[in-house]
């Protein structure tokens, strides 16, 4: 897993989300967020339009999970000094990337907010390269 973000910012990520795997989550801050651009992951309100048949879902969450949601998520966001406007960081979308070394056995970037592919599917796709 790749992010956006600080140092700092991931290790208040990894507090909060002990589930996580330490060993493979990864935060990207460099100055022009290289990684995301080389993925190719799409930006909010960037100069294509979501893929057509997308629709944005309201995560299913518990009252306790939302508020806790909303107590971090400021000091979580990928926001840098002195940026004026909407910081990049926030509109950056994500993507999902399957590797195997350094072989590339999948990649899907997100059209909007949590639209990633189903688990299972890029599961079979992951296998059938295997």
């Amino acid at each position: 897993m790749v992010s956006t973000g600080t140092p700092e910012k991931l290790v208040k990520f990894l507090e909060l989300n002990p589930t996580v795997p330490r060993d493979r989550i990864f935060v990207d801050d460099s100055e022009n967020y290289d990684s995301y651009k080389a993925l190719k992951f799409r930006k909010l309100g960037g100069d294509s339009p979501p893929p057509s048949g997308v629709k944005f879902k309201v995560p299913n969450l518990d009252m306790g999970t939302w508020f806790n949601y909303m107590k971090n998520v400021i000091s979580l966001a990928p926001i840098r000094e002195k940026e004026d406007g909407v910081p990049e960081g926030v509109t950056l979308l994500g993507g999902t990337v399957v590797f195997s070394g350094e072989r590339m056995l999948f990649a899907s970037a997100d059209g909007i907010p949590g639209d990633y592919p189903p688990p299972m599917d890029v599961l079979d796709k992951v296998k059938a390269q295997l």
